[in-house]
């Protein structure tokens, strides 16, 4: 399964629902649930987090903790040829960051899960291998 920093992020942010992020993070750990995302992960995860430091949401060591801690994961990253991210950036109108998403879950053939509800919303119609990480948890 292929996973974006908005599916990560909000198991390290105590002011954002993080029951479904620790979820998914908890079957990857346990070995339940296969995780793999494009090589931006790694600077998505580390931009939102030195964002959340300098706003206040975060004390640095907080922050550090929850970087040393993504990279202990070990979650496997792929490049994404630029062909593939614009082809889906211009089809859904996204960024080619959002896009390099797309690409390698298509190039996999895997499904991908996201918290950016814009996102999900822009292509749940069209992608059915798009997950909403609200509903990848449901009873």
């Amino acid at each position: 399964m292929i996973v974006d920093a908005s599916a990560l992020l909000p198991a390290y942010f105590p002011d954002e629902n993080q029951l479904p992020s620790q979820l998914l993070l908890r079957d990857y750990v346990l070995g339940e649930l296969d995780l793999t995302a494009p090589t931006l992960l790694v600077y998505e995860m580390t931009n939102a987090v030195m964002q959340a430091i300098r706003r206040g949401r975060i004390r640095e060591e907080q922050g550090m903790e929850a970087l040393d801690t993504f990279d202990g994961l070990g979650i496997p990253l792929f490049p994404v040829a630029w062909q593939d991210m614009a082809a889906f950036a211009q089809r859904f109108g996204r960024s080619a960051y959002d896009a390099s998403y797309l690409a390698l879950a298509n190039q996999r053939e895997e499904s991908f899960v996201t918290g950016d509800r814009r996102m999900y919303n822009a292509v749940k119609d069209h992608l059915d291998w798009v997950i909403w990480i609200g509903d990848l948890f449901e009873d």
